[in-house]
């Protein structure tokens, strides 16, 4: 027998049992692979996907909640500021109403204390006329000046480059540029540009109070300056009362 041949022989009788060993484990094996390859293909078809769509529903329903709590929030918030710009509206309305009332009121109070001033002033300047009615040609009592009424109703004594009118002789002495001067400063409208110097005189003695001591008798023109005075100071008074406040005090205490 050929000692090779019988190698063979063996090694085919080993290999062929090897084989007919392995075949259950290469069956296990082959089965084991195809169960795999399924779950494989199942979890990427169905569980993966399965998983995806539940994380987007999550997310959805997550994302939906939270805008829906957003605009819950936001509403209100929405809310208060739409007030607030109200709010903030009305309060310029009412700030530009109370800007105008006040302006109002000052300009009252301006017109009213212009008012007062004017009112004062004239009766100060009838005081002095009053004053000067009693003074004769004004040597032995000097004319008291008569002032001047500015703009803004505050007394104003004449330019100091003219002379003071302190009695008749004075006056009379006026030379006629100066004399022109007084007329225009006191307002005392002249008739007609040929006014004659006596009339324009007379004029300017009748502004500052001047009485012709043959108008009145002496104890007349005493009793009737006597009077002015009075009456100037008491409405001087009431006046200064009024503007201070205590007009209705002064009038319960008369």
């Amino acid at each position: 027998m050929n000692p090779n041949r019988g190698r063979e022989h063996d090694m085919e009788a080993i290999t062929s049992a090897v084989a007919a060993a392995l075949r259950p484990v290469t069956t296990r094996l082959d089965a084991l692979q195809q169960r795999l390859d399924s779950v494989g293909t199942h979890i990427q078809n169905n569980d993966v996907a399965a998983h995806g769509r539940m994380l987007q529903t999550h997310l959805d329903t997550l994302r939906n909640g939270i805008l829906v709590d957003i605009d819950q929030r936001l509403t209100p918030l929405n809310t208060n500021v739409a007030a607030l710009q109200n709010g903030t509206m009305e309060t310029n309305q009412n700030v530009a109403e109370l800007r105008q009332l006040l302006q109002a009121a000052r300009n009252d109070i301006g017109d009213a204390q212009h008012a007062i001033n004017q009112h004062v002033a004239q009766v100060f300047i009838r005081g002095c006329q009053s004053y000067n009615s009693g003074c004769g040609f004004g040597f032995t009592r000097p004319f008291r000046i008569v002032p001047l009424v500015g703009a803004d109703g505050s007394l104003q004594l004449p330019s100091v480059s003219l002379p003071r009118l302190l009695n008749t002789r004075v006056i009379s002495n006026l030379p006629d540029d100066e004399l022109d001067q007084y007329l225009q400063i006191y307002g005392i409208q002249v008739e007609s540009d040929g006014q004659n110097r006596r009339e324009r005189l007379s004029q300017l003695r009748g502004h500052i109070g001047y009485v012709p001591p043959d108008s009145f008798t002496s104890y007349g023109v005493a009793i009737f300056s006597l009077l002015m005075g009075v009456f100037s100071y008491m409405f001087l008074f009431f006046v200064a009362a009024l503007v201070s406040g205590r007009g209705p005090w002064l009038l319960i205490s008369l």
